[in-house]
């Protein structure tokens, strides 16, 4: 009986708060794959991730937080972060 974790996921992937641009792009068999929207020098390079658990979402969703909270750490404070 395979569970249905499209909600768990979808609950996870809300708690992701960070500027860059994440979209579901499939959810089959319990195997979640999102999708960056990254452009560069005017190229749309959208980057891949796929996740086989609820567990490994959630430490992506983490890290990314994180990573987004130390730049605007970073942003607001007066040291500038390469000087």
């Amino acid at each position: 009986m395979a569970l249905n974790l499209e909600p768990i996921y979808q609950d996870i992937f809300s708690k992701l708060k960070t500027r860059k641009k994440f979209v579901i792009r499939s959810l089959e068999k319990n195997f979640l794959t999102v999708e960056q929207d990254e452009e560069i020098c005017g190229q749309k390079e959208p980057k891949v991730f796929e996740f086989k658990s609820p567990k490994e979402l959630e430490e992506f969703v983490h890290k990314e937080n994180t990573f987004e909270a130390d730049i605007v750490k970073q942003l607001e404070g007066n040291k500038m972060p390469y000087r």
